[in-house]
């Protein structure tokens, strides 16, 4: 699928995965499922997969992946509300309040989904409509797979590990780290195994995966991707803020 000079299509095509059935495995040789390596989250302290955990759904639409990604960071970093009267935040409610009709349509069903440009204006009004206007946005986007930019997207890493208080979200070329199609794709990353340079991606698209793992260094080049089509570049937007309940 092709991505336009400013915009890559973020997300996942359904219907067109559905044309390339074949016999390849669910997950290529660089993705494993976290159904066959739970092993970081039962035994350290994983503070964000448990953050999102609770909180984790599939995209509403073949497009919304950053929809479904910007859903699960409010409610990790919101937590669980106190009252009986409070709700979670919703796909739809977030639409909503929001209010912007550009987002709505790019993430409707063969909508054409969001650069990585749009996903920090997006992350930006989302805090603000859900009162989360403490949060400090920071915007990684690397320019090279060289040794430094390696070193610097693991030292955002291993800080993020460090607590529940930043989500990070990941945009990224999903088929460089799945084995299967190439689309720009949007994420929150649920942990990060510092000991084995090891992400797991809480990826939305749940019609077809489950949360996997992933090298940093094959990460790094899933970010690199997308910028041959999009002059903006891509990378992740790591945001901080104190919960407001528990």
């Amino acid at each position: 699928m092709a991505a336009g000079v400013a915009l890559w299509m973020a997300c996942v095509a359904a219907p067109v995965r559905a044309q390339e059935e074949d016999n390849r495995p669910k997950f290529g040789p660089d993705a494993i499922p976290i159904t066959r390596a739970a092993e970081y989250v039962r035994h350290a302290l994983a503070p964000d997969y448990w953050a999102l955990a609770p909180f984790y759904v599939p995209q509403s639409t073949g497009s919304a992946c950053s929809l479904a990604s910007v859903t699960m960071m409010l409610n990790a970093l919101r937590g669980l509300p106190g009252l009986a009267s409070d709700r979670l935040v919703t796909q739809r409610q977030l639409l909503d309040a929001v209010g912007d009709e550009h987002w709505r349509d790019a993430v409707a069903e063969n909508g054409e989904g969001i650069s990585f440009t749009e996903l920090e204006l997006y992350v930006r009004r989302s805090l603000d409509a859900y009162g989360l206007t403490n949060a400090e946005v920071e915007v990684f986007r690397p320019r090279d797979a060289s040794p430094e930019t390696l070193a610097e997207l693991r030292r955002i890493l291993t800080e993020n590990e460090q607590g529940d208080s930043d989500i990070i979200l990941l945009a990224y070329d999903q088929g460089t780290l799945t084995g299967d199609l190439g689309y720009g794709h949007i994420a929150p990353l649920g942990a990060y195994d510092a000991a084995s340079r090891r992400v797991l991606i809480m990826d939305p698209d749940r019609s077809w995966y489950v949360p996997y793992w992933s090298s940093d260094v094959k990460l790094l080049d899933a970010m690199l991707k997308p910028d041959r089509a999009d002059p903006e570049g891509s990378g992740l937007i790591r945001v901080r803020t104190r919960r407001v309940s528990g």
